[in-house]
């Protein structure tokens, strides 16, 4: 259900960029960033963690504006242990975040998250966390991981997240096959908190 797939194909319309520091700096000036009280990562056309520029944003940001809550929402698959706890020791305030996007347990969590290595996964979780990050973990259900949701809020608490939420995904129609009714929907979602 990726913007950047079509018909499971890479969009031809796609324009594969990645946004720089200067780019940032450019487009942004240092008195509008002073105003923001928030500012979060989330690509609408690939996973944020996957610049090469992350960190060196993040920090600009936290620069100009100290106050500044960050945020960024991924699948947490991507990149180096060390990174992580580097984005752990910078997203670290109590209302900073990173939102991990992730869709069952081990056996689930790849059929939607395509590509995605759990052990890998995981690692880069605890490092977050245990650099002093504050982890969520967001949940799309589907037919084929809804019977995970008790063990995935479960093992969520244990490794320390702070929050835990479950989705019914409405974005795609070959992925909305299954999912349980609407009258489950609010039961789902009343299950969003640890």
């Amino acid at each position: 259900a990726c913007n950047r797939y079509t018909d499971g194909l890479q969009n031809p319309n796609l324009t594969l960029a990645d946004l720089s520091l200067a780019d940032i700096q450019d487009k942004l000036s240092e008195s509008f960033v002073r105003q923001l009280d928030k500012m979060f990562m989330c690509g609408n056309h690939g996973d944020p963690a996957a610049s090469k520029h992350a960190l060196d944003v993040y920090a600009w940001f936290r620069k100009i504006n100290p106050s500044i809550t960050l945020g960024m929402n991924t699948n947490g698959a991507i990149k180096t242990e060390s990174w992580w706890k580097q984005l752990g020791s910078m997203l670290n305030r109590e209302t900073d975040y990173v939102v991990f996007s992730i869709d069952g347990l081990e056996d689930t969590n790849h059929i939607y998250r395509r590509n995605v290595d759990w052990q890998r996964l995981m690692t880069n979780v605890k490092s977050f966390i245990s650099a002093g990050g504050k982890a969520q973990w967001d949940m799309l259900v589907f037919k084929h991981n809804e019977h995970q949701i008790e063990a995935a809020q479960s093992l969520a608490k244990s490794m320390g997240f702070v929050d835990f939420r479950c989705k019914v995904s409405k974005r795609a129609r070959t992925w909305t096959q299954g999912i349980r009714s609407e009258e489950h929907t609010s039961e789902l979602q009343s299950r969003e908190t640890i």
